[in-house]
């Protein structure tokens, strides 16, 4: 049985690495307005495409830090009414995402 609790804590640490590293990501599109080099054609983006770069940027990095939450209250052992609390922020932060998503359309 220890066995699998293992296994388990590290699928999770593995996962909390994996929505941290997507959360930079997100952070690094918003910020810098264009995709990393080996993915983009070389000629710089225009004002347009700056802009959908930064809502796509902010997009992943709000729903990676909505996962990012979730995944760590369940690594981290803590008392119920605060994970209680930290899911119900995962969730706000999730529909934050989606909201400016949604709304910040060119």
């Amino acid at each position: 049985m220890r066995d699998a609790n293992s296994v388990l804590v590290a699928y999770r640490l593995v996962l909390v690495i994996f929505f941290f590293l997507l959360f930079v990501f997100g952070v690094r599109l918003a910020v810098s307005r264009r995709f990393p080099v080996t993915w983009a054609r070389p000629a710089h983006p225009t004002e347009s495409q700056q802009s959908r770069q930064v809502r796509v940027g902010v997009g992943v990095m709000l729903v990676a830090a909505s996962l990012l939450i979730l995944e760590g209250t369940s690594l981290i052992p803590m008392p119920f009414l605060i994970s209680g609390i930290l899911l119900a922020v995962a969730l706000l932060v999730a529909v934050a995402g989606l909201a400016w998503f949604v709304v910040s359309r060119e």
